[in-house]
């Protein structure tokens, strides 16, 4: 997960984070930040720890409605999952419903960014060396060889989401409740009672990225690598 800017250009801030599924053990290419987006740098070796004990929702044997998300990308019923997902998690702590970014340009874009993580085996690689800039927002967070079906979508979410209950994260609810991604947040979420970037234990910048009131939009790209493993990214706007 990364914070935009991972790397705290004056005020501009971001958060990485990266979930890895059972047959991936670490996050590569993770160098100064974790899988979560919003905040500074995290550890090089990107560990995932506990990222893999998110179960599915109970309504993803089902395939969403795509309704009028975009579909030009062949991946409509895996970003109506994914947005349904991270709002119906949302809504279990009382915050607001974030918006789709769902344009073919962002689509496209987002697509891009997890297709070329996967093929250099890196995440955050393209958000983080502005290799497809127009997308990137204020942080992302990446999934790991779950695939891209609506089910694997929801499953990585849902593992990511799971992080709040780790000692190292107890304190995270209390700030990403603020409204604007600042300096003070950076600080609220670099404790041992909030480890956004796992410095204390594994991560909790997935979490954050998800659950911030400080964020309004979430755009969800998937890898267009064609494998069972591909990758997916959820790219986080203010």
């Amino acid at each position: 997960m990364r914070r935009n800017p991972v790397v705290l250009v004056a005020l501009a801030l971001f958060a990485l984070g990266c979930s890895g599924s059972s047959s991936t053990d670490d996050d590569s290419g993770m160098t100064d930040a974790n899988d979560d987006a919003s905040m500074s740098a995290d550890s090089s070796d990107g560990s995932d720890s506990g990222m893999n004990d998110g179960m599915m929702g109970d309504d993803t044997s089902e395939t969403p409605d795509t309704g009028n998300v975009d579909n030009s990308d062949g991946f409509g019923a895996a970003r109506a999952a994914c947005i349904a997902e991270i709002n119906k998690l949302r809504a279990t702590e009382s915050r607001p419903a974030y918006t789709l970014n769902d344009t073919p340009a962002i689509d496209t874009c987002v697509d891009e960014q997890a297709t070329y993580d996967q093929a250099h085996n890196s995440a955050h690689d393209a958000w983080l060396n502005m290799v497809y800039p127009t997308c990137n927002g204020n942080g992302q967070d990446e999934c790991l060889g779950y695939g891209t079906s609506p089910a694997e979508v929801v499953a990585c979410l849902d593992a990511m989401w799971n992080e709040r209950t780790q000692s190292n994260c107890s304190s995270c609810g209390s700030c990403t409740t603020a409204t604007t991604l600042n300096q003070s947040v950076l600080n609220c979420e670099d404790t041992t009672t909030c480890d956004f970037y796992g410095h204390y234990g594994a991560e909790c910048g997935h979490y954050c990225n998800m659950s911030a009131d400080y964020f309004t939009e979430v755009a969800c790209g998937f890898s267009t690598a064609g494998t069972t493993k591909d990758w997916a990214v959820q790219n986080f706007f203010q």
